[in-house]
């Protein structure tokens, strides 16, 4: 990380504030009777060239932080912003192009392979949602992008029950950079 570059420019991801609570719901007509506080009064702030790893213990709220900063999951409160942009704020184009700049790698790289696809298929979802590149492209984008993770090309046609846990790490890594992150 280079820390002089960082004090000086701006942030790419600010984060203020964050908070995800969800509804504790109980009764015959599931009324809301409290809220379970997923993430409660996050800040912090990523810098261009700079990756950000959440990590802590099972069910302290990495994957909802992440989730709320793609706006998959909305905040219940608090700002996230990339590049000076309110994410609140964007239309559907707006967070589509986004989701493309930013990628989430879940730790847990058996739950988050959909175990009906081949890897090469979820690997190329990216490129297909946002149509980055034709049938034909895809492929080579794929099997550079095995290779460049440790994989060899004929691994895509390989479902994830069919790969140790370190090489399922690195499907998923290799599906996170696939469309070129900022």
């Amino acid at each position: 990380m280079n820390t002089e570059n960082s004090q000086i420019s701006e942030p790419l991801v600010k984060v203020r504030n964050v908070t995800k609570y969800f509804p504790v719901r109980s009764g015959v007509f599931r009324r809301t009777t409290g809220y379970v506080k997923a993430v409660d009064g996050v800040d912090l702030d990523v810098f261009v060239g700079e990756t950000l790893g959440l990590v802590g213990e099972s069910g302290c709220g990495k994957s909802t932080l992440g989730r709320a900063m793609m706006y998959l999951d909305p905040p219940t409160s608090g700002s996230i912003s990339y590049d000076g942009d309110e994410i609140a704020e964007m239309d559907k184009e707006g967070l589509k192009s986004l989701r493309r700049k930013i990628q989430i790698m879940f730790q847990d790289p058996f739950s988050s392979l959909n175990p009906r696809m081949p890897v090469g298929e979820t690997i190329s979802e990216g490129l297909i949602v946002h149509k980055i590149a034709g049938v034909k492209d895809r492929k080579g984008l794929v099997t550079q992008m095995l290779q460049k993770v440790g994989l060899h090309e004929n691994h895509s046609i390989r479902y994830p029950h069919e790969f140790s846990g370190g090489q399922r790490q690195r499907i998923g890594i290799a599906r996170a950079l696939v469309t070129n992150p900022s």
